[in-house]
């Protein structure tokens, strides 16, 4: 018999809307200087909005280092994480290994990433699927881990975008 772990609750949450950088390529030095957009800080403002209202803490942020990314998290948290593990042109693995290295006892874990490796990697991490999926620009993706007598089981909390929760 399993132990009687808590719930893991693991967020995959898109960046918002961020500013265009005409000519750069995905990765380089000016796509990760671009920036939120007004609607982008609005839309990450009202996500976070949401998640402190729906998810317990402790929670730890991990963010892409690109600085849309940081600034979708710091509506989040002040100081979030960067982790290079969810830069613009990470693989899934790569992001994944951020959710297979966290402490289960840890709370909930939030990643702040791109597409379409943060769809994929939301989408494999609940279902085993290897698929593209595509979030909106500031959605995201909530699923549980769970330990039961049978194994593991994880579920789909939540999938929502910013248009979800406007007035």
């Amino acid at each position: 018999m399993l132990p009687n772990m808590p719930n893991f609750h693991v967020i995959f949450w898109r960046h918002a809307e961020a500013e265009d950088a005409p000519g750069s390529a995905q990765g380089d030095e000016a796509d990760l200087r671009r920036n939120l957009t007004k609607q982008g800080r609005r839309d990450a403002a009202m996500v976070a909005a949401w998640i402190k209202s729906q998810l317990p803490k402790p929670w730890t942020v991990l963010t892409s280092p690109a600085a849309r990314a940081r600034q979708t998290a710091q509506h989040l948290s002040e100081y979030p994480v960067a982790d290079p593990r969810l830069r613009p042109d990470a693989d899934m693995g790569e992001l994944l290994s951020a959710v297979s290295e966290f402490p289960r006892e840890g709370g909930a874990l939030i990643l702040v990433g791109h597409q379409p490796t943060m769809g994929r990697a939301g989408l494999y991490w609940v279902t085993g699927c290897d698929q593209q999926f595509s979030l909106r620009k500031s959605g995201l993706l909530w699923a549980v881990e769970r330990s039961r007598e049978s194994g593991i089981q994880r579920s789909l909390r939540a999938c929502i975008s910013a248009d979800l929760l406007s007035d």
